[in-house]
């Protein structure tokens, strides 16, 4: 096809996609964020609904090249429901019921759009979630969650080798908000937005500069894909499970992405290190004033270097990989800061303070793979702990532990099964806490029911022992049931 109309056609999928429905949870201090991005290396199959590894597109001259970007294959495993990535280039089977996407093929315009250079991918999540006892009040709220997004390969559209472009669209909406059944710190629903939004959530391009060695990424961009992604395609519904709970204040992530500047590298064949600097303006506060910086979601790049009021998020973080019997693990240590003024809130009310400062630490482990090569997850651990300067955030320090297991039932290769606890310990500072000394844990499990390659049902269920945002009010643990509905289109 001609440049002209791979570009025409990379374009027109950009504006006419639909966008993403994404809800956070709501924090005593501010919203709750979560993880997002594409760009594999391989497809697997069959692919996750919610867990969809993206692989750009590859022309048969890069096919030894594409063999070895370890950097794009962990850059397509770190994402969730908030952030489903490219499109796969496998197709799958026969449509519908074999088919890796709910319209398949249709009319060969996946397939022509492949060849192009542009991969197509749309994401529905539905949560049904419902408290049963134990909330502020106890009831029912849907929370939805639509996301299309394009990925563009510059050598095939015009002919510049090692780039990527990336446009992700979402909408998001819900029919009650969860704050006011559940008020939590951490987030008990991942995909929670606080309110009805559509935006463009992402806009950025990558550069390879040494194959497989180091790349650089500028625009729009969700810090949680490439920094704190502790597993493997998740499918939890708590926010816990995607990052660690220092970060819960001012990661630039899902509803909030921002604009950033990343540089990714893989100094050793195993060994990764990385760093990010990332527009932090949504936490800004302005000390003559009290008014907060404006909103990184919809502002886009508008406040990242040319109107910014000196408020950015700084993260870093490397380790090595390793592979025991063929199944790989991974460990990460992470810093960051936040600089600039800062919006606080305690028992003493609202102020502005320092930005937080503190570290974290990730690892996971593949114990095995269910068929034996890779294709499915199998059998997987993970956890996760954050620690931060108690005088400059709300979280002191918090810890998570997790496992998931792809094709536990013989029967049922493709089902996904998981179980996650974590803990939060807020500060005993009044000024940044209105739960001082206090403690937050949760506890869930899921099921996660393949029906299609496409299409899957999961019910969900949690237990939280701190439900509200005042550990005063005494309001005993939480139970909250969810059955989530995700579609690949």
């Amino acid at each position: 096809m001609p440049i002209k109309q791979a570009t025409i056609l990379f374009l027109s999928v950009g504006v006419l996609a639909p966008h993403l429905l994404v809800t956070t949870a709501y924090s005593q201090t501010v919203p709750m964020p979560k993880p997002f991005d594409p760009v594999g290396d391989k497809p697997k199959a069959p692919p996750k609904p919610v867990v969809v590894t993206p692989t750009p597109p590859v022309s048969s001259n890069q096919q030894s090249h594409v063999e070895q970007t370890q950097l794009q294959q962990q850059e397509s495993e770190n994402v969730g429901p908030q952030s489903a990535g490219g499109a796969d280039l496998n197709l799958g089977g026969s449509w519908p019921w074999d088919s890796n996407t709910m319209t398949g093929d249709i009319f060969g315009v996946r397939s022509k759009l492949q060849d192009a250079g542009v991969t197509v991918q749309g994401t529905a999540t539905l949560d049904f979630v419902n408290v049963l006892s134990g909330g502020q009040v106890n009831g029912f709220t849907l929370i939805s969650l639509i996301d299309i997004n394009a990925t563009g390969d510059t050598e095939k559209l015009f002919g510049l080798k090692g780039g990527l472009i990336f446009l992700d669209f979402q909408t998001a909406y819900q029919t009650r908000s969860p704050a006011a059944l559940i008020p939590d710190y951490w987030g008990f629903n991942v995909i929670n937005s606080y309110n009805e939004f559509t935006q463009l959530a992402q806009y950025w391009y990558q550069q390879e500069i040494i194959t497989d060695r180091l790349r650089v990424k500028f625009g729009k961009i969700d810090s949680n894909v490439d920094f704190a992604a502790p597993c493997t395609g998740l499918n939890f519904v708590n926010s816990a499970a995607y990052f660690p709970s220092v970060l819960v204040k001012d990661m630039p992530t899902y509803p909030r992405q921002a604009g950033g500047l990343e540089i990714l590298t893989k100094p050793l064949d195993n060994f990764d290190a990385r760093v990010g600097f990332f527009d932090g303006s949504s936490n800004y506060a302005n000390p003559s004033t009290g008014l907060s910086g404006p909103n990184t979601g919809t502002n886009g790049l508008a406040s990242f270097l040319w109107e910014n009021p000196g408020s950015y998020f700084l993260i870093a973080e490397l380790g090595p990989d390793w592979t025991i019997g063929e199944h790989k693990g991974r460990f990460r240590a992470g810093w960051f800061e936040q600089v600039g003024d800062t919006s606080i809130s305690g028992v003493t009310g609202s102020g502005v303070g320092t930005g937080p400062t503190g570290a974290y630490a990730y690892a996971n482990q593949h114990i095995f793979d269910s068929d034996g090569d890779g294709a499915l997850l199998g059998w997987e651990i993970f956890g996760q702990f954050g620690w931060s300067d108690p005088n400059r955030n709300p979280s002191h320090w918090g810890l998570m532990l997790g496992s998931q297991w792809q094709g536990i039932i013989d029967a049922r290769p493709n089902d996904t099964v998981g179980i996650l606890w974590a803990y939060n310990q807020f500060t005993s500072n009044t000024n940044l806490t209105t739960s001082p000394g206090s403690s937050e844990a949760i506890l869930e499990a899921f099921y996660d029911l393949q029906v299609t390659p496409w299409f899957s049902i999961q019910p969900d269920i949690q237990y939280l022992s701190q439900p509200s945002p005042s550990s005063s009010l005494n309001i005993p643990g939480a139970w909250i049931f969810t059955v989530r509905l995700s579609f690949v289109f």
